[in-house]
C-alpha cells in the first residue's frame, strides 16, 4: 500500500502536549495522596476491584466487567480527569471520549461509514485480557513521558493481574492509545488510498466510497492484522466481514447502507420486550424483578429513538400505560 506526504491526507497523531510527570511525589499531589498512601495502593490494587458485570457472548464465552473500589477507583478517576482526558484523540479514534466538537461513540462511528461501496469490520480477540502490562507500561512512559518509576506506579493503578480490566474509567482510554505509535500512519495510508479508517476500541471499520478490489481488501485487513500482531494482538476471523452497497452494511451493530439504524433483529427484540411489559397484569408491576425490567426497555426504546424516532415513540406512550406500580 503507497505512502502519502500529502499532510492533507494524514490524519492527526494522537497527541500529549501537558508537562509529563516527573515524579513519584508529584504523582502522589496529583492524586491526593500521600507517597506512602500512594506506594501502598499500587502493592494492592489488583485487590480493589469487583466484578461489576458477567456478559455471556454469542460464541459462549464470558465477558467481564470490573468495577475498581474504594481509594482505586478514586485515584482511577483523577488519572482520567487530569492525564487521559487531556490527550487529542483524532477522530478515527472513537471510544468513550468526551468531544463536543466532534462527538465520539457508537452512533457516530456509524455516521462516518454510511453511504458507502464498500465495507469492511474486524474484531480484536479478548481484547481487554490480551492488553498486557508491558503495552500500559510503553504508553505511560514513552506516551506519556513519565520517567519508569511513574510509568511502573500508574501501570499497576491501570491493570489488574497483568492485563487491562474492562470497565474501569481508565481502561477504555487506555485502550485508545494502544497503537499510539502507529496507528495514525495506518489511517494516513488507508485514507491515500480513499479509504476511512476508525476504531471503537476493539472494533475496527474501514470503508470507501467506492468499491475496493480483492487486493486493496487483502492488503488492508493484512496491515491491520499486522499493526496487532505487532503488540501481540489478534484478529477474530469468526467476525471478520466485508460488504458492499448491494448488501445490507453493519458496523458496531448499527445499518450504515444509507443512513445509521438499528437492525430488523434489534428493533423486533425492543419491541417484544416492550410487548411483554404490556401483557403484565397491574398486580404484578410492583415488583423489583418488573421495574428492572421497566428500566431496561425503557433505555432501548431511548436507544431505539436515536435511529428510529417516530417507532420509538409509538413504544414510548405504550410504556406510559404500563409504569411500575410503587407501593407505600
Amino acid at each position: 500500500m503507497p505512502h502519502s506526504n500529502c499532510s492533507v491526507c494524514q490524519p492527526p497523531k494522537t497527541s500529549f502536549s501537558e508537562h509529563p510527570i516527573g515524579s513519584i511525589t508529584t504523582l502522589a499531589r496529583m492524586l491526593k495522596l500521600t507517597t506512602q498512601e500512594l506506594a501502598h495502593l499500587a502493592q494492592n490494587a489488583d485487590k480493589l476491584y469487583r466484578i461489576g458485570k458477567r456478559e455471556k457472548k454469542k460464541d459462549g464465552t464470558t465477558r467481564l466487567c470490573f468495577d475498581a473500589l474504594g481509594p482505586l477507583n478514586s485515584a482511577q478517576a483523577r488519572i482520567q480527569c487530569l492525564i487521559l482526558n487531556k490527550v487529542t484523540y483524532p477522530e478515527y479514534l472513537q471510544g468513550s471520549i468526551k468531544d463536543k466538537a466532534s462527538p465520539r461513540g457508537q452512533a457516530a462511528n456509524a455516521r462516518l461509514h454510511t453511504n458507502q461501496k464498500t465495507i469492511i469490520t474486524l474484531d480484536i480477540t479478548q481484547f481487554f485480557p490480551s492488553v498486557s502490562h508491558a503495552i500500559v507500561f510503553d504508553i505511560w512512559h514513552r506516551f506519556f513521558r513519565c520517567p519508569p518509576s511513574v510509568a511502573t506506579c500508574l501501570t499497576k493503578l491501570t491493570t489488574k493481574e497483568g492485563a487491562l480490566p474492562q470497565g474501569t474509567k481508565t481502561s477504555n482510554l487506555l485502550a485508545n492509545l494502544v497503537f499510539w505509535e502507529e496507528e495514525w500512519q495506518l489511517a494516513a495510508q488507508l485514507h491515500a488510498n480513499n479509504i476511512r479508517y476508525t476504531r471503537l476500541t476493539d472494533d475496527i471499520t474501514c470503508s470507501s466510497h467506492r468499491p475496493m478490489t480483492t487486493h486493496e481488501k487483502t492488503t488492508c485487513i493484512a496491515a491491520i492484522r499486522a499493526m496487532c500482531l505487532r503488540k501481540r494482538l489478534r484478529l477474530n476471523r469468526k467476525k471478520q466481514t466485508i460488504a458492499n452497497a448491494a448488501t445490507r452494511m453493519v458496523t458496531t451493530k448499527l445499518v450504515v447502507n444509507t443512513k445509521t439504524s438499528l437492525t430488523r433483529q434489534q428493533r423486533a427484540a425492543i419491541r417484544s420486550a416492550v410487548n411483554t411489559l404490556s401483557n403484565v397484569p397491574p398486580e404484578q408491576r410492583s415488583t423489583a424483578h418488573y421495574q428492572r425490567q421497566y428500566s431496561r426497555a425503557s433505555g432501548r426504546v431511548a436507544y431505539l429513538k436515536q435511529h428510529h424516532p417516530h417507532e420509538a415513540a409509538e413504544l414510548r406512550t405504550t410504556l406510559r400505560h404500563t409504569r411500575p406500580i410503587r407501593q407505600d
